[in-house]
């Protein structure tokens, strides 16, 4: 069958099975909805003080990781996996909008305004979410709209773009073998160039335009199921079924790049460097110095921690002043500014990400943390005196905003987010029917939100899960629903005290040291990491190597660009389970 003629029958395939994924059953949940893990000891709450010290001792620059040091390492010994790997079956990947858009701009050099379909994540990532869906008609007319919008921008010179004097078969035969592989991610057979060149030549008769037809021809291939959907079927060998080289060129590049493969990664495809743990890792290595790599490693922590919900933060601006435009944008920029330092610059360890005294500020943000003023449009590094109560992500105004309510906080869903987003525990959703607005609790008399929260967690309905989330997000009281800190709430003194499996604490900087001391933090990026790199959710078959990599991580001082090369190196990385034989 005509390869484009298999891939629709695979897009068709995909709506039966819901992208191909609804062979994978996972029975629990945990911190994503993933297989469940051991559930942490009941949290009971408990109180702080602490007044916000003079904010004059704050002194630019001279960030160190060396200084930001990561809490003292519990190297107790992660268990060894027992049961046998299993990958799960082959799947089709739609392109998130953001591999779509970093694919134009590779392949062509132009950025897509055109309106696209808003992605779905799904258990935290996007990409998962394009593991499930296919392409409604509304979609196909955005991608037609996009495609024709791109190459009507590149096409401005099509000499230039093409390489072609004259529109001539032979030529236009040449460019597009060179555009297709790239776009389609692997080599186009003989068949498939020849009808582009007989299309963009039909089309330019009707046209009247040569090179309008070479255009219309290069927007087909952006159109088509083999540049809009991943396919990762694999081929059987004696390791099992494994990924080709080809495919594994596209779950490279989406993976680190959000983008489509370059000429390099498709040249070690075809050269076979790519079938072996050693060759995976040598391009790993060469992508992660291209400045590409940001797009991925910040993409996976954008999502993770939902930073993509800053630039449209919406505050209440009676209740906050400080609210601008242009704050929530600030927030993001911050903690990309911080992991960008400490993940891709520094390399540090990953669990200084919690407890570093270092901040990325700007001139709004300085303001907003009490800060001496920074200048510049920039993001300016600025270590924090002994005493400040920041500190690491739970003391980012993004973090504490994005977790609370337009104008209260939410100890719920901070302590939710801690829970779910660095520790992997899934705290379920309230019963049907429990009311979860604290408005009118407590009476008529002002009262503060933890004395509001320990009469709505006496409910037996909600004590349940409440016990999970409340002792950690109160730890965070002393940050308003702004991320502006705070002594009191309604007149009354706040209290900051929290207790982290069974152990008592004061306020936000012993709880980011509590959750980073935890074999847990790291072994939740992990897991999370699993997903996004490979497109889906983990099933129970694939925790032993999830715990391998765990074990990898730990070893290797926690760092993100080691755990990255050890998990594109893993044999996971590269295998796929059999193909449905129910699939026609």
């Amino acid at each position: 069958m005509h390869t484009l003629r298999r891939l629709i029958a695979l897009t068709a395939l995909a709506v039966g099975l819901g992208g191909c994924a609804g062979t994978l059953t996972v029975p629990a949940s945990d911190g994503d909805g993933g297989p469940t893990g051991p559930a942490p000891a009941a949290l009971a709450p408990t109180q702080d003080g602490g007044s916000f010290p003079d904010a004059a001792d704050a002194q630019d620059g001279g960030a160190s990781p060396a200084r930001d040091a990561a809490p003292a390492n519990d190297d107790a010994a992660l268990p060894e996996p027992e049961d046998p790997f299993e990958p799960i079956s082959p799947r089709l990947q739609r392109l998130t909008v953001g591999q779509y858009r970093n694919s134009l701009r590779d392949l062509l050099g132009v950025e897509v305004a055109a309106e696209l379909e808003a992605d779905t994540p799904l258990h935290g990532f996007a990409v998962i979410g394009g593991g499930e869906l296919t392409i409604g008609p509304r979609a196909a007319e955005q991608y037609e709209a996009a495609a024709t919008e791109a190459v009507a921008a590149a096409f401005a010179d099509p000499a230039g773009r093409t390489g072609c004097a004259q529109p001539e078969p032979g030529c236009l035969a040449e460019f597009f073998r060179a555009f297709g592989r790239r776009a389609w991610r692997r080599p186009l057979d003989e068949d498939e160039v020849a009808a582009l060149v007989t299309l963009s030549q039909g089309l330019g008769e009707q046209l009247r335009d040569p090179w309008g037809g070479v255009a219309g021809a290069a927007s087909l291939v952006l159109q088509a199921p083999d540049f809009l959907f991943r396919v990762e079927v694999g081929q059987d060998g004696p390791d099992g079924r494994q990924l080709t080289g080809f495919e594994l060129a596209g779950r490279l590049a989406a993976f680190l790049w959000q983008s489509a493969p370059d000429d390099a990664l498709l040249d070690a495809a075809a050269e076979g460097l790519l079938d072996t743990a050693e060759g995976l890792r040598a391009e790993a290595e060469r992508m992660l110095a291209d400045a590409r790599a940001e797009r991925g490693v910040l993409g996976f922590f954008a999502e993770a921690f939902t930073l993509d919900q800053l630039p449209g933060l919406v505050k209440d601006r009676e209740a906050f002043v400080r609210m601008t435009p242009t704050l929530g944008a600030a927030m993001q920029g911050e903690i990309q500014a911080l992991l960008r330092w400490l993940v891709i610059d520094e390399d540090a360890d990953l669990r200084a990400l919690l407890t570093t005294r270092t901040v990325f500020v700007n001139a709004e943000l300085a303001a907003l943390y009490g800060l001496p003023p920074v200048e510049g449009p920039g993001f300016t590094a600025v270590q924090l005196p002994p005493r400040h109560p920041r500190g690491g992500l739970l003391g980012t105004a993004g973090f504490l905003a994005v977790n609370a309510h337009a104008s209260v906080t939410s100890p719920t869903h901070r302590g939710k987010a801690i829970q779910n987003q660095l520790l992997c525990f899934d705290v379920p959703p309230p019963p049907p029917g429990v009311a979860t607005n604290l408005d009118g609790v407590g009476g008529d008399a002002p009262t503060t939100t933890r004395e509001k929260l320990a009469r709505h967690a006496a409910d037996p309905t909600c004590a349940g899960c409440h016990q999970f989330m409340d002792p950690l997000g109160l730890a965070l009281e002393n940050f308003d629903a702004l991320g502006a800190w705070r002594t009191t709430e309604n007149g009354h003194p706040i209290d900051a005290r929290g207790e982290f499996r069974g152990e008592p604490f004061v306020g936000g900087r012993a709880l980011a040291e509590r959750v980073a001391a935890t074999d847990d933090f790291a072994a939740c990026q992990v897991r999370r990491l699993y997903r996004y790199a490979l497109g889906h959710l983990e099933a129970y078959s694939e925790l032993p190597a999830i715990d391998e990599l765990a074990l990898a991580f730990q070893a290797d001082g926690r760092r993100f660009r080691g755990l990255v090369l050890a998990l594109v190196s893993h044999p996971a990385f590269r295998a796929v389970g059999p193909l449905d034989e129910e699939a026609p």
